[in-house]
């Protein structure tokens, strides 16, 4: 797979990074025709692909940054169980990625963000599934049963009002559950929760990692290539980028894909067009080997700002929010997940818990940069997703593929600019 020979081939087009992203869109430029080369520094669905919480999520259109999003902060910093920590260390650091934050919280704003990513992420049931089938990767993937969001009332539901109507107007379909009803339809629940949503056109997956690494098999079976290598520096001549410096040589490259997540920015800023991308910490608990049963649905508690997802390997819980930077993790904050789980699930006993930290590559108006560069015909982007890259990804490679392929792109792609901070 990996040779002198092929590090000196040039390929039509070149992808760096090996998580969902850069794989689906690899495997969707490659069925256009063109031959691809794939770099990653740790091997295929290593980070993120591998630990997020493996939901379809369709109805995620609405932006992190709502209006009094900002005003919650300090709450949320001074709970010990809250959703969201700041690494003291980091907090200088952070800020102007929060001020920019804080301007996407402005109501038209979140309407055009919204309206974006309502194109990326509404179709992502049947993106998968063209994606998937005919190769080992079908059985892997759920869809025809909601996603169920379970509060303790009505009036906890009510206090949603505002996202349940950006929702609303950009085609997510839901329907209310009370009473009885969210009971009957997912037993496993706490009876504190009296009051359900069940989103439609969602789905998910029993493994994202295994997900991630089966489209990968599919693009090596394909005729794709893959160098298992760390991109150091981009080689530019004239100007424009001409190779990729590793630590195992060069390699040249005509077209250039950046999609390496959360190490995008490095890439992107030696391009000349710098971003303000975070490495958003996210955590997950996995259970497995537990006394009880697990739930029917993947679960979403909006009051924790946790999704509970029953996998192949156990129950996952995933959640929170951490700016810390690439400092180690802080598993502290797996033990908080823990503990959700237990309020969501409380006849769920024992079993073997493993932990996870990912970093998330997040942009402050929760858009990722999709299309090309403003300053190179040859470089395009597909990074930035935070916490929607498994939805996001069927969209992004058929888009990236087009483009490359001097088709018109299936989306408008303006929002999505990365000269737009």
């Amino acid at each position: 797979m990996e040779s002198a020979s092929l590090k000196t081939t040039v390929a039509d087009v070149t992808v760096v990074g090996a998580g969902v992203i850069g794989i689906v869109t690899a495997l969707e430029v490659l069925r256009r025709g063109h031959t691809v080369t794939l770099v990653e520094r740790d091997g295929p669905a290593g980070n993120c692909s591998r630990g997020n919480a493996g939901i379809l999520a369709a109805y995620g259109v609405a932006p992190l940054s709502l209006p009094g999003i900002l005003g919650k902060v300090p709450g949320m910093l001074l709970d010990p169980l809250g959703p969201l920590a700041i690494r003291r260390r980091h907090l200088f650091n952070v800020v102007p990625w929060l001020w920019r934050f804080w301007r996407s919280s402005e109501p038209a704003a979140v309407e055009a963000i919204a309206h974006a990513l309502e194109s990326l992420l509404g179709d992502t049931v049947a993106g998968y599934r063209n994606l998937v089938r005919g190769t080992g990767a079908e059985a892997l993937v759920r869809t025809g049963l909601p996603v169920l969001c379970a509060y303790e009332g009505r009036k906890a539901y009510e206090k949603d009002a505002f996202l349940w109507g950006v929702r609303q107007r950009h085609g997510v379909r839901w329907r209310v559950l009370e009473g009885g009803a969210l009971r009957e339809l997912e037993p496993a629940l706490a009876p504190r929760y009296r009051f359900g949503v069940a989103l439609e056109n969602c789905g998910y997956t029993l493994n994202p990692q295994r997900l991630a690494t089966t489209l990968f098999d599919t693009y090596l079976s394909e005729g794709g290539r893959y160098l298992r290598e760390e991109v150091l520096d981009i080689s530019m001549e004239d100007g424009h980028p001409r190779g990729l410096e590793t630590r195992g040589g060069r390699i040249p490259v005509r077209k250039l894909v950046v999609a390496c997540g959360a190490w995008s920015g490095r890439l992107a800023r030696r391009l000349g067009e710098p971003v303000p991308l975070q490495p958003e910490r996210g955590y997950h608990v996995t259970l497995s080997g537990f006394d009880g049963d697990a739930p029917r649905h993947p679960v979403i508690e909006p009051a924790r700002k946790v999704i509970a997802t029953p996998m192949e390997m156990g129950l996952r819980v995933a959640g929170m929010v951490e700016f810390g930077g690439f400092q180690p993790p802080d598993y502290r904050r797996s033990a908080i997940l823990r503990a959700h789980l237990s309020t969501l699930f409380p006849k769920i006993h024992a079993g073997t818990v493993s932990s996870w930290m990912g970093h998330r590559p997040s942009l402050p108006d929760s858009l990722p940069v999709i299309g090309p560069s403003v300053r190179h015909p040859s470089v395009y982007y597909a990074f930035g997703h935070q916490h929607v890259g498994l939805t996001g990804a069927p969209m992004t490679g058929r888009v990236i593929a087009e483009l490359v392929s001097g088709l018109p792109p299936a989306i408008d792609v303006a929002p999505f600019r990365i000269d737009r901070f």
